[in-house]
């Protein structure tokens, strides 16, 4: 609170007093009048100096009384932080201290409640994890179990059998990785380590993870990279990154009715960064969605179409490059295909000082 708003909050008051004064004045006119007595303009002038400079002086100690106060005020109105209740002077007046004890309570009994809160959450959030952990271990089993029963000799129906199970495992062991990530997203400053990493490399294991979904949709992958293939990002949310992007291409280039599918994966330098570029020829995305794209939950007119979509596989991936410090851009042509660029800056990451 500047002077000025003091004295604002204060007009009343100073309203008041002058009216005061002229009450006083006007009794001291009629009373001399009454007395046939001559009214002295000077010292009536002088009396209202008087009082002034009184008032004056008053309103200014008053001010640097609660200056320290005001400007504590002012600090937590600046900032986004509470402790500037702690910071508050207790040498103000006791209306100021009465107002201190009563934010100093409110703002304990907040930190109280959002503490429990916190616990409970941080219950529930390992309770899913474990949940979800435990959940990987039968899908590795069945996995194991359809590997070995298509080594058999069975016929070309009970094959195909195996191979539509074995596709849905796959997404439902996609399912579970994304919500253990979303999980993680929560504390990701906790669960990073940047480091110079092979992206090439990433990429390469990614599409060995998906090969039954490449071979059933009869889509191929290409790998091009003429550039040095190391980037500092975290090696765990990097390969979580393109594996979304690249799930999200194999599900929207397997339903284009076409004879030759693909993902093109490449490597390539432009000023200040490094930029791997994924690009498929499935059905696109339409313009009007393309904004939204990165919004939480928003599957848009393919997701409503081809009932696969959750709407969070891209907004994870642009939550992650912005808190790494990488850039993603996404470009679509509906009918033709998409190109997603992962943009790995060479001095924008605001991870930078924990690597050197």
């Amino acid at each position: 609170m500047k002077f000025t708003d003091y004295l604002i909050d204060r007009l009343l008051y100073i309203l008041f007093y002058f009216i005061s004064i002229v009450l006083v004045i006007v009794i001291m006119s009629l009373d001399s009048i009454n007395r046939d007595i001559g009214l002295n303009i000077g010292n009536i002038l002088y009396a209202i100096l008087i009082s002034i400079a009184m008032l004056i002086v008053f309103l200014a100690i008053d001010y640097l009384r609660k200056r320290e106060v005001y400007r504590a005020i002012n600090r937590g109105l600046e900032r986004d932080e509470s402790d500037y209740i702690f910071n508050m002077p207790d040498r103000a007046n006791r209306e100021h201290r009465a107002f201190k004890k009563l934010l100093t309570k409110n703002y304990m009994h907040y930190e109280n409640t959002l503490d429990s809160y916190r616990k409970k959450y941080r219950t529930q959030l390992n309770l899913k994890s474990r949940w979800i952990h435990q959940l990987k271990t039968p899908i590795s089993v069945i996995k194991l179990l359809l590997e070995k029963e298509k080594e058999k000799d069975i016929d070309e129906n009970t094959r195909k059998n195996y191979e539509s199970i074995e596709e849905e495992i796959e997404k439902l062991s996609h399912g579970l990785e994304m919500e253990l990530y979303s999980l993680r997203i929560n504390d990701f400053e906790m669960d990073f380590k940047v480091e110079k990493i092979d992206v090439i490399d990433i990429v390469r294991k990614v599409i060995n993870e998906n090969k039954n979904a490449f071979i059933v949709n009869s889509i191929y992958p290409t790998i091009e990279s003429k550039e040095n293939t190391l980037v500092k990002s975290d090696k765990k949310w990097l390969k979580f990154i393109i594996s979304q992007i690249i799930s999200n291409s194999i599900k929207y280039t397997r339903v284009k009715d076409i004879e030759r599918k693909y993902i093109h994966v490449s490597l390539s330098r432009e000023e200040n960064s490094t930029v791997l570029s994924i690009e498929d020829n499935g059905v696109g995305i339409p313009n009007k969605d393309l904004d939204r794209v990165f919004n939480a939950f928003f599957t848009g007119e393919n997701g409503r179409k081809y009932y696969e979509s959750t709407g969070m596989g891209l907004y994870l991936v642009k939550e992650i490059c912005d808190r790494i410090g990488h850039g993603v851009e996404i470009k679509s042509v509906e009918g033709m295909g998409t190109i997603v660029r992962i943009i790995f800056y060479d001095s924008r990451s605001i991870y930078d000082k924990i690597v050197r």
